[in-house]
C-alpha cells in the first residue's frame, strides 16, 4: 500500500541535522522524499544516503527527490537526511512517500 511517513530533527550546536529512517521487518519501496529547511541558510547543504552511500544531494532549504527506479529499503538498511550548515535550533523536516508491500 502507498503511504506516507514524516519525519523531523533539530540543527544541532554543530549545525547538523539527521534524519535516520529504518523499516523494522518490511521492505519499502520510497518513491519520494520531500525536504523542508526554509531558514537554511546560503552555502548549507542536505543529502540522502543509503547505509552512507549518497543516493542525491538535496536543495537544503526544500526540494523533491522522485522517479524510476524507486529505492528498496529493507532490514537493517538505514536512510539518512542529512543538512549541514544550518543554524542551530532550527527544524529540518522530511515526508517519505513509500510502497510498504501491504495490501
Amino acid at each position: 500500500m502507498i503511504t506516507d511517513s514524516s519525519y523531523s530533527a533539530t540543527v544541532d550546536a554543530s549545525g547538523a541535522a539527521t534524519i535516520s529512517v529504518r523499516t523494522g521487518r518490511q521492505t519499502w519501496k520510497i518513491q519520494q522524499v520531500s525536504t523542508e529547511l526554509s531558514t537554511a541558510p546560503l552555502g548549507a547543504a542536505c543529502t540522502i544516503r543509503k547505509n552512507g552511500a549518497i543516493i542525491t544531494a538535496m536543495v537544503p532549504t526544500g526540494d523533491v527527490a522522485d522517479g524510476e527506479p524507486p529505492i528498496t529499503l529493507r532490514s537493517p538498511d538505514t536512510m539518512t537526511i542529512g543538512w549541514v550548515g544550518c543554524v542551530a535550533g532550527d527544524v529540518a523536516k522530511a515526508t517519505i512517500v513509500y510502497d510498504d508491500g501491504s495490501q
